[in-house]
């Protein structure tokens, strides 16, 4: 071999050597494509592949059993895939470690706590508005605090997410005693006519020691504005500690007035009535036999036409000559009035139906007066009590009334 050959092998040699170092080289840059380790903070935001690479590697991804989630803390096995130039396609490992090291947000939904010894006692959540985290936290007092006994203390609240993260905040708490309940005045009877509304909560107040607004709740439940009667109403006022106090009237729903009934108006009717069926010599019972007599003749019976107001009353029994029981009796008391015979009105213990009489005294004591055709025919003229009580017994009850509340009748 000449010398000339030998050059010439040698370079080659060289050549070689160089471009299978250079291509080593290369080969080891380009494949240490990927950290080991990834660390991301939970919830930052999602990733891409170019987070995970040391060098720029056109067409790395990730491989489709790639699996991870931002949000939630964890070790997470990943591989890149790429096609590299000359050497083709590999496979690289690397560990996305989603780490949560922030402790949760938190914000109260009040500034302080003031409340009453008899009050439920706060859960640790009720006193927090919201709070701000990747994952699901718990929310606890540090230690049991006693609501139930009168006294100021700061309350320590702890919000603790799933990686042990803790945030705690304070809470002042103002805890006081009340048991004297509320004062409820202005409660008295109240009087309307059909139809019309009731101002319950006019005049009433309602106090209370240590409560500034107390609650008050009024029961109307049993009345019926559009129906005649008596019903009870009752008031219920609590303070913040649950102290209650209760109170009970009465609401009286009587017929609309009619406004042309005036006394004047009345007593002209009442006096044109007297004139045509009384004359001079009579005595007073006489004179009650004429007044029952005119009415009981005169008034036809309607149970729609009823009305409460004396006046109104005896109007429309003078002036419509037509009422129910109670139109009769109270037209037959101005005209007992305006004669100066002395009357009472009396009711009827209420069961299905109640019913209006009176009585009248002309000297000789109290006797029963209803001045009403009862359904049989039967007229009640100046009837002694035991009389009236037979017949109310057998006629289911018609005349039944409280003794205790009128004068002894004979």
């Amino acid at each position: 071999m000449n010398k000339r050959k030998l050059i010439i092998i040698i370079a080659l040699v060289l050549v070689l050597g160089g471009l299978i170092t250079a291509g080593g080289i290369y080969y080891h840059s380009q494949s240490d494509l990927v950290y080991r380790d990834v660390y991301i903070e939970a919830g930052s935001g999602d990733i891409t592949v170019e987070d995970l690479l040391k060098h720029e590697a056109k067409g790395a991804k990730l491989s489709k059993d790639s699996d991870y989630d931002i949000n939630v803390p964890g070790d997470y096995k990943l591989v890149v895939q790429w096609k590299m130039p000359i050497f083709g396609k590999r496979n690289y490992k690397t560990v996305l470690h989603v780490q949560d090291t922030i402790a949760p947000e938190v914000t109260l939904s009040k500034e302080s706590v003031e409340m009453y010894t008899t009050a439920e006692a706060p859960a640790a959540a009720d006193l927090v508005e919201s709070v701000i985290d990747v994952t699901n936290c718990t929310i606890d007092y540090d230690k049991k605090y006693d609501f139930t006994k009168e006294g100021s203390f700061d309350a320590n609240i702890v919000v603790k997410d799933t990686s042990g993260n803790t945030t705690e905040v304070s809470i002042p708490c103002k805890v006081v005693e009340d048991t004297t309940p509320p004062e409820i005045t202005g409660v008295a009877p109240l009087e309307i006519a059909q139809g019309d509304s009731v101002s319950y909560r006019k005049n009433i107040k309602v106090t209370d020691d240590k409560d500034e607004n107390p609650k008050l709740e009024v029961d109307s439940s049993e009345v019926n504005v559009d129906k005649r009667g008596v019903y009870k109403v009752k008031y219920i006022a609590v303070d913040g500690a649950g102290n209650k106090t209760e109170k009970e009237t009465t609401v009286k729903i009587v017929s609309a007035r009619i406004a042309e009934a005036t006394e004047e108006k009345v007593n002209e009717l009442a006096d044109q009535v007297l004139a045509q069926i009384i004359v001079s010599g009579m005595d007073q019972k006489t004179q009650a036999k004429a007044v029952f007599d005119w009415v009981v003749n005169n008034i036809s019976y309607s149970e729609t036409a009823g009305i409460d107001d004396l006046y109104s009353a005896a109007y429309k029994g003078m002036y419509y000559h037509v009422g129910d029981c109670t139109v009769k009796q109270k037209t037959a008391e101005v005209l007992l009035n305006r004669l100066g015979i002395k009357n009472m009105e009396i009711e009827k213990i209420r069961d299905t139906r109640g019913h209006y009489w009176l009585l009248i005294d002309i000297g000789e004591g109290w006797y029963h007066y209803d001045p009403n055709l009862q359904l049989d025919g039967t007229l009640i003229f100046y009837w002694h009590d035991a009389d009236l009580w037979a017949y109310s017994n057998a006629h289911k009850n018609t005349h039944n009334y409280d003794p205790n509340k009128y004068p002894v009748i004979q």
